[in-house]
């Protein structure tokens, strides 16, 4: 009997256990997501006001590298947050660069307006 209780008492505590980490993973992939923040926003043209497309947007220090849609939006999907330089390029219009976009709220958008090159 005495075997039986101790053999039950030792299962409890090590599922217990199991238990407990698997909650504290929990708790630390939540604190992940609350990391990372959505950065997206739409470019145009700076004097026609037209939507681009296929505009390569750059996060300046990192390997993230997106493109414009149809609409001429961008999305970074899962960035850390803090402070980015965008860089923006398109064929026949000048490169662009937007310093220090704060990347602190849940979704994060920007305007950016590109000038064609003479």
């Amino acid at each position: 009997m005495k075997r039986i209780l101790f053999s039950m008492a030792l299962i409890f505590f090590v599922f217990t256990g199991f238990t407990k980490n698997e909650n504290e993973k929990s708790d630390v992939a939540a604190d992940n997501k609350l990391a990372v923040v959505d950065l997206s926003g739409i470019i145009t043209d700076e004097k026609t006001g037209e939507l681009l497309v296929g505009v390569e947007v750059c996060l300046k220090g990192t390997e993230q590298k997106t493109y414009t849609d149809f609409d001429g939006r961008f999305s970074f999907k899962n960035v850390k947050k803090g402070n980015y330089d965008i860089v923006s390029s398109y064929i026949s219009y000048e490169k662009q660069l937007v310093k220090n976009v704060q990347a602190d709220q849940t979704k994060n958008q920007l305007e950016i307006k590109l000038q064609a090159s003479n």
